[in-house]
């Protein structure tokens, strides 16, 4: 991916087009300043390094700024995880997606020493344990898929309290039985 800029667009008087600005996983940042120096748009180069991106051994997708931004892609479970981490001041103009197990890895100058990589859609990455105690709350299990969101309801459900504000989770019933 190093040379993506002269793979895919070729050289502008025989200097290199520098498309990525940076990259910091899972997301691959696109230098728009210099983009808007060429005849292509954003969108046409958050593609074509996203062509690119899924041809290395390894890398099972790429999803563009601009396709989350329009609804422009397949709503499965991993692209809709992508889509719920997706914020349009922070998030990079292409999500990487790794294959479980791997992961992308591309060296710049700003690039820092790696202790751990995060951010894959898999179940290895994405399960965060919840666990509530109290008075009256009963000791279980739940097996249904739940959120970190969800702490905040549930906690403003349970003193019976308005939820914070921005609040988005949806209260556990199974913490709030007996009350």
């Amino acid at each position: 991916m190093h040379d993506i800029s002269t793979y895919v667009f070729g050289k502008d008087d025989d200097r290199p087009f520098e498309v990525v600005r940076l990259y910091e996983h899972p997301y691959v940042y696109l230098n728009e300043e210099e983009i808007k120096k060429t005849e292509y748009s954003v969108a046409e180069v958050e593609t074509a390094v996203a062509e690119e991106i899924i041809k290395i051994p390894g890398m099972i997708g790429a999803v563009t700024r601009t396709d989350l931004m329009k609804g422009s892609f397949a709503p499965t479970p991993v692209n809709m995880m992508i889509l719920n981490n997706f914020h349009i001041k922070r998030s990079g103009h292409v999500h990487v997606i790794a294959d479980q197990f791997w992961y992308f890895y591309y060296e710049m100058d700003t690039t820092t020493e790696i202790a751990a990589i995060h951010c894959s859609p898999w179940t290895y990455d994405t399960y965060v344990p919840l666990f509530f105690a109290g008075y009256d709350i009963p000791a279980q299990r739940i097996a249904r898929p739940v959120t970190p969101y969800d702490i905040a309801a549930t906690i403003a459900t349970y003193l019976e309290i308005k939820p914070p504000s921005g609040s988005v989770g949806i209260p556990l019933v199974e913490v709030l039985k007996g009350k």
